[in-house]
């Protein structure tokens, strides 16, 4: 027996994520599967020949002490890379919880929010952010030199 109306039925809501848990020196963050197009070996390559407009430090963006960059995350759709030490594992979790109030200012836009796994809690990071920050830091590197260059940045969140 129906009890519902033909096509009035709404999607599905999405309950888990695939997370892709990565660490930055000593922190561990964590970023939805779907916003990678790769991982790959941090092999010292140039952004151009990643095929990536620019390469990010996370140590540099969240001030965290340069340890070895291991990886690099490639952020769909493929221009922008980012550099951390390394990819620990992937989960599947449930919804992405949002931000306790101490979060203020600069961090509200870095973090989508937290998710738990088991006891461990861990902030997400919003790939949008970083992409926007890395292409506007790219267009001011480009503004002040005459001619375009492949940069590695090293850009510090504001």
């Amino acid at each position: 027996m129906r009890t519902r109306r033909l096509g009035t039925e709404s999607a599905p809501i999405r309950t888990t994520h695939s997370v892709i848990l990565i660490s930055v020196g000593p922190h561990r963050m964590g970023i939805d599967a779907g916003a990678l197009k790769e991982i790959r070996n941090d092999q010292d390559l140039s952004a151009k020949e990643l095929g990536c407009e620019v390469i990010l430090s996370a140590h540099a963006l969240f001030g965290v002490n340069k340890l070895q960059g291991k990886r690099l995350l490639v952020l769909r759709p493929g221009r922008v890379a980012v550099r951390v030490d390394r990819v620990d594992r992937m989960i599947e979790a449930g919804a992405v919880r949002p931000l306790p109030r101490a979060f203020q200012g600069a961090e509200r836009q870095w973090y989508l929010g937290y998710i738990l796994d088991g006891e461990i809690v861990f902030p997400m990071l919003n790939p949008q952010t970083l992409e926007r920050e890395a292409l506007a830091a790219l267009s001011n590197c480009a503004d002040s030199a005459d001619e375009a260059q492949d940069v590695s940045l090293e850009v510090v969140a504001q």
